[in-house]
């Protein structure tokens, strides 16, 4: 008889999109990919989708000058369970209004959207925190408290 514990099986979590754009914060992006992106053998449920969503091409320039392709364009927001922004290139640059559009309609349905970091920015552009808490780097709380 095992004495490891069994986890009863679950529907699976459903998929995991973080996006990717110029400037990405590659901090940020790594915790989101490696969190959610690996594969997970030692577990004995289901784990997440993954796939990484471009939020202006497919290919964008990371910081330190390395290019991530994403697999996916921002119609995949419509079917993510759950949604990464990491660290936003520039707290004071609007993000595309083609994804804020993507991120609302999916906030919208019930999908769990979150940032690490700067990407509080991305959110807090879309609305979705409006009248509500979030935390965001030290460096940035002043300007995350006007937005």
């Amino acid at each position: 008889m095992s004495t490891r514990t069994r986890i009863p099986t679950r529907q699976a979590p459903g998929l995991v999109a973080v996006l990717a754009y110029d400037g990405l914060c590659t901090f940020e992006f790594g915790i989101a990919v490696e969190v959610f992106g690996q594969p997970r053998p030692e577990f004995d449920f289901p784990w997440y989708e993954f796939t990484v969503v471009s939020a202006e091409g497919r290919r964008s320039r990371a910081t330190g000058g390395f290019v991530v392709e994403a697999s996916a364009n921002v119609n995949a927001l419509d079917t993510a369970r759950t949604i990464i922004v990491p660290g936003w290139r520039d707290r004071n640059e609007r993000p595309p209004e083609r994804l804020l559009r993507s991120i609302a309609r999916a906030s919208e349905r019930g999908a769990r959207c979150l940032s690490i970091c700067s990407g509080v920015f991305v959110l807090a552009a879309d609305g979705l925190l409006t009248g509500k808490r979030a935390t965001t780097h030290w460096r940035c709380p002043r300007r995350s408290r006007r937005t």
